[in-house]
């Protein structure tokens, strides 16, 4: 039989728990597939590809994460066997003595019981984490500002994810479309400071319109009459956010012409009394 050293034995137990750490540590939520193609450096606002390799992908890490759940849920499962069978005797015994009136058997007596209901609640608040994955807590954003503007961006992204690939494609066509419009309408009022009707329908769009718009389509019959008034709720929508960034392209470019027209006329005034000193 092989010696076994000390050595040995402080690395199989460290490698056992990290493999255990790991194991019980709480379940992330992994990314869909249209968040994989977001980070391999691919536009999330185009149409997203079926049955590419990134949804393969996403499938085949999520078999896995939900493999470790289960070996965690078992690790978790040894652990308290072996608490219990450790704390188990310890109680008897603490009980014993502390019944022939022994304070310092009560006083341990009190601290092992408080030890073992809190590695229950420990045990339990882990397995919970393990089976329950997190809410993003960090949505996915593509524009480059803070606040309101930024959420409605991300949910706007997220509505479309959610919806498109349940469309049939004409459906799916205009909801990509209206969803462009929408993201164009929000960034060009993004920078206002009063809430006005522009940046109000921008926002509803993006809020309100759009998800409650999708969720009556997919509460309702599957007929040809429902894709139709999808289609011409979806138009209206598109529409009314392409009015928008249009009249803002047009107050920007009238802005711009006019700060033209004034160094124009500055400068000129400008040189017409260089010219009068120069005479002179």
């Amino acid at each position: 039989m092989p010696d076994i050293n000390a050595a040995t034995i402080v690395t199989v137990a460290r490698t056992g728990s990290r493999v255990v750490r790991y194991l019980i540590r709480p379940a992330q939520r992994l990314p869909n597939s249209s968040v994989v193609l977001m980070t391999g450096g691919r536009d999330p606002w185009l149409p997203a590809p079926t049955g590419s390799a990134a949804e393969t992908m996403s499938r085949a890490r999520r078999a896995g994460s939900r493999v470790r759940r289960m070996l965690g849920l078992v690790a978790l499962l040894i652990l308290g066997v072996l608490g219990a069978l450790l704390v188990g005797p310890l109680l008897l015994l603490l009980g014993i003595g502390t019944a022939s009136g022994s304070d310092v058997a009560g006083i341990l007596l009190a601290l092992t019981l408080v030890a073992a209901a809190f590695g229950a609640y420990w045990t339990a608040r882990r397995a919970r984490a393990i089976l329950h994955a997190p809410e993003d807590t960090v949505p996915p954003t593509t524009l480059d500002l803070a606040g309101a503007a930024a959420h409605d961006e991300a949910a706007l992204l997220a509505t479309l994810r959610l919806h498109e690939r349940t469309l049939p494609t004409p459906a799916r066509a205009a909801l990509h479309a209206t969803a462009i419009a929408t993201r164009d309408a929000l960034r060009v009022t993004a920078h206002d400071q009063a809430l006005g009707r522009d940046t109000y329908d921008a926002q509803q769009a993006a809020r309100r319109d759009l998800p409650d718009l999708l969720s009556a389509y997919r509460a309702a019959p599957p007929t040809s009459a429902a894709d139709v008034e999808l289609l011409m709720q979806l138009g209206h929508i598109e529409r009314r956010m392409r009015s928008v960034s249009s009249d803002r392209a047009g107050q920007g470019q009238r802005k711009l012409e006019a700060h033209g027209r004034y160094l124009k006329d500055k400068y000129r005034l400008s040189e017409g009394t260089d010219d009068q000193n120069a005479k002179r």
